[in-house]
């Protein structure tokens, strides 16, 4: 992107009428240059030049230090670099101790009916379920003795830093995010219900049954759908499991939601961003006015690391999108910008500050 592109794109986006697709490519190049030209501006200083840009452009200094005035400070921040010289030292980011932390991956284990684990290919992305054979996505046959035509549960888990789909018999999708299990009849065949259990987070394209309702048991919530699109996460270290629906419709409990609609529990029913909730799917981690209790459990996940508060936890929200395919220094670093919190890195441990 060249200087009359990013100018092009800033004054959209202060104009509210940049697309999604722009908003990415501004991200991405603000990603790259993090990644292949980081600045050297202190904290202070990069924010007091973005404050200079704006004025240049007619517009309003940044005033929020949320993780991102979303695009408006990785936009600012680009024209910092085309417009002003860099003299200055001590950036911050997170401190290393030893190697950074790469992504998660495709990476899962089924168990068969007869209970034989499989440890499921990192260059495939996905496992099918069928009455004949299994497979992975592409074809490819896996080895294994398992009675496809058993009602006996198979159960595929991903573990931290990991994520994978699968099949299911009836042909419905399943997108599993990491540290996420899931228990399922080889065989929906001779039964009244297709019947699973999740614990985790996983997003369903449901093949439609109408005589053969899908139900899914996430602990404390119970859902019931005849053919759909649906995201449920039911992790056991959050407070409670969130239902949320994208297309058709699904009962939980005893609530009919409807498309772009959440389930909290039994009880509470909120509209919610869809774009939020599928973040992790979709590649990203996205936070909409998320604590950091929360933000960092999902990082601990997708990067199979422990996360320990030193001092006061904070309480402000953060908002904002960062690939998951970033390495977890560059992740960190982002958050770091808000100069709410800092971080630092031993080993496979973060510690926490204000």
């Amino acid at each position: 992107m060249d200087e009359q592109a990013i100018k092009a794109l800033l004054e959209k986006y202060k104009a509210g009428a940049a697309s999604e697709e722009e908003l990415a490519l501004l991200e991405s190049w603000y990603s790259d240059y993090e990644e292949e030209g980081p600045s050297t501006l202190s904290m202070e200083k990069r924010l007091a030049a973005v404050d200079e840009v704006w004025q240049k452009l007619g517009g309003q200094p940044a005033r929020t230090r949320r993780l991102w005035p979303r695009i408006a400070v990785a936009a600012a921040a680009v024209l910092v670099i085309l417009f002003v010289s860099l003299y200055y030292t001590g950036r911050q980011q997170p401190k290393i101790v030893h190697q950074d932390i790469v992504p998660g991956s495709n990476k899962a284990i089924l168990t068969l009916t007869n209970g034989k684990t499989i440890d499921l290919s990192s260059q495939k992305t996905g496992v099918v379920i069928n009455t004949t054979a299994l497979a992975y996505d592409d074809g490819t046959p896996i080895a294994g003795d398992n009675d496809t035509r058993s009602p006996q549960l198979m159960v595929l888990h991903t573990p931290r830093g990991g994520t994978y789909q699968i099949v299911l018999p009836d042909g419905t999708k399943v997108w599993l995010n990491a540290a996420s299990t899931l228990k399922f009849p080889a065989s929906f065949a001779n039964q009244q219900e297709r019947k699973i259990a999740l614990t985790g987070e996983a997003y369903f394209e449901v093949a439609p049954a109408a005589r053969q309702p899908f139900l899914v048991d996430a602990g404390t919530q119970q859902i019931q759908v005849l053919g759909t699109h649906f995201n449920i996460n039911a992790y056991e270290e959050e407070e409670t499991p969130r239902t949320t629906l994208l297309e058709g419709s699904i009962r939980v409990g005893q609530i009919l939601l409807k498309p772009g609609e959440q389930a909290a529990g039994a009880l509470k029913i909120t509209a919610v961003n869809v774009d939020e909730i599928m973040g992790w799917k979709n590649g990203y981690f996205v936070f909409e006015n998320e604590q950091l209790p929360s933000v960092m459990r999902k990082i601990a996940r997708w990067y199979d690391v422990d996360v320990r508060f030193n001092g006061e936890i904070p309480t402000d929200e953060f908002g904002g999108r960062v690939s998951r395919s970033s390495n977890l220094s560059q992740v960190l670093r982002k958050l770091e910008l808000t100069n709410k919190v800092h971080f630092n890195i031993n080993g496979r441990t973060i510690t926490v500050t204000k």
